[in-house]
């Protein structure tokens, strides 16, 4: 295992998916930011269904710097509750874990 991460997480609009990447790009939260076009999400809140356009974000950042990340996305997001979700990346390539070392600050 590594100890680089794949954050997720879905806003509702491409400009909030836009401020959100360019704000943890910034801070170096994150190396990058994948923002995938407009998907349709059909879910579950407070007993009602919806079905809405949401953009999703893929970030690419290390395994200390999870709450940093997660924090920041809750000041900035527009959802009562976000979906902010990590999954750890168990195999890549050396080169591409030194990137995203290079490319996030140090938070020891």
């Amino acid at each position: 295992m590594t100890d680089a991460i794949m954050v997720i997480t879905t806003v509702g609009s491409e400009q909030q998916a836009i401020t959100i990447a360019e704000e943890l790009v910034q801070l170096e939260l994150v190396a990058c930011v994948n923002i995938l076009p407009t998907m349709r999400s059909i879910y579950r809140f407070k007993g009602k269904v919806f079905d809405d356009e949401e953009n999703m974000l893929i970030l690419k950042t290390t395994r200390d710097l999870f709450d940093e990340v997660s924090n920041v996305i809750a000041q900035l997001h527009t959802y009562e509750i976000p979906e902010i979700v990590a999954f750890s990346v168990e195999h890549c390539q050396d080169n591409f874990i030194d990137w995203i070392r290079q490319n996030v600050r140090s938070n020891k």
